[in-house]
Order: structure tokens, then sequence, then C-alpha cells
């Protein structure tokens, strides 16, 4: 090897006083801010992390997103509830009725009636007994 002829014709020289001590001193500095640096490195990747996760459960949970319902005119008086007295009892508390509201578009269907044979729906209440419940 080459390398080893060059290196035995060099001359040895001294180390100055005290470049020994220093070369470990900065040493241990060194391996003391790499700890430092790791566990500052590891604070923030903990922090961002958890981060992550709120907003995650923040965005993605719908319970949070839900707003309290707001009843319309004709559905609080669909869970209004008539007394024996006769008098109508509002119930804040749910029921297991659910009231059924249908909204229907008559022009639409009117307009859709026009290709068919011409006919006219009455529509009128067929008893005077309301029934109690619904069910599908």
């Amino acid at each position: 090897m080459e390398g080893h002829e060059l290196l035995a014709k060099m001359t040895r020289v001294a180390a100055p006083a005290g470049f020994e001590q220093g070369v470990m001193t900065r040493l241990a500095a060194a391996r003391k801010e790499r700890a430092r640096i790791r566990r500052a490195n590891i604070r923030y990747a903990f922090a961002g992390s958890t981060a992550l996760v709120l907003i995650g459960f923040l965005l993605l949970n719908p319970s949070l997103l839900q707003k309290e319902p707001t009843l319309t005119y004709a559905e609080k008086e669909a869970l209004s509830v008539p007394s024996a007295s006769g008098k109508r009892v509002s119930s804040s508390a749910p029921s297991s009725l659910v009231p059924v509201f249908e909204t229907m578009d008559y022009a639409a269907e009117f307009r859709n009636a026009q290709s068919q044979p011409q006919t006219v729906y009455i529509l009128e209440q067929v008893s005077d007994v309301v029934s109690s419940e619904i069910i599908y």
C-alpha cells in the first residue's frame, strides 16, 4: 500500500498542550447538543401529532356540528298532545310518535297529469276520527 510508505517518511510532531483535553471536551459538548436537539425534535413531533389528532377529531366529529333543531309551527302543533280535559299540552320530551309531513307541489302534479286522460283528484277527509298513530 502506497499510503503507508508516505506515512512512514513523515516526521512525528508532538501535540500542543491541552489538545487531547480540548478534543474530548468538544466531543462531550457535541454529544449533549445532539441529545438536546433529539429531545426537542421528539417534543415537537409529539405536539404536532397531538394537534393533528385534535384537529381531526374536531373536523370529523359530527356531534359537534349538529345544531339544536328548530321546530316549525306545524311541527310544534303536531308534537302538542291533547289532554283529557281537551287542552293541548306541549311535550318537550321526544315521544315514540313521529309526525310525518309531506310537501306536495300540486302545480307539478297537475302539469304531469296533462299527458294522461283528464282526471280530477278530490282530497278530503273520509273519516271524522283522526288516527292516533301512523305506522309506515
